[in-house]
């Protein structure tokens, strides 16, 4: 019987210390359910992390290499503009040298016009004159007066 009492009196110990086995057996398995989970959920979001920064880099690389092609195309057309803007002031510097000649110009024919007019004009009169004096030669004074109203 003593080796029965003894034997059932280790039972509750060897239940105890198996039970705590177990317990800490469990515990063990559950941490590393939990590790292995925290490991998978880490490299999962490393991964999703590391796609979607890879794929934010290519865009900025993206919109740099536009707006750097924008950049120069600008560049070029602004070039390409002030190089218009440049030969158009030339140009109307030209047609204001050119409209101020000929401004002059045809100041000048006017008054040469107007000159050679009322000299014209005074030959017209002289000749009138002249041609008064003939009459008046060929026709005499009361003679004359009627051969004008004829």
């Amino acid at each position: 019987m003593a080796s029965q009492l003894s034997s059932s009196s280790d039972d509750p110990t060897f239940e105890l210390a198996l039970a705590e086995q177990l317990l800490v057996s469990k515990e063990k398995k559950k941490k590393e359910k939990q590790r292995k989970f925290l490991l998978a959920g880490r490299k999962l979001a490393s991964k999703e992390t590391d796609s979607a920064t890879a794929m934010f880099s290519g865009a900025v690389q993206s919109i740099d290499e536009l707006f750097q092609a924008f950049t120069i195309n600008y560049a070029a057309e602004d070039d390409s503009i002030r190089a218009l803007w440049s030969t158009i002031s030339e140009e109307q510097s030209k047609l204001q040298k050119l409209s101020k000649r000929y401004r002059l110009a045809v100041l000048k024919a006017g008054e040469e016009c107007e000159h050679k007019q009322i000299k014209g004009m005074g030959k017209a009169k002289e000749s009138v004159l002249d041609a008064q004096k003939v009459i008046e030669l060929i026709y005499p004074k009361p003679i004359a007066m009627e051969a004008l109203k004829l």
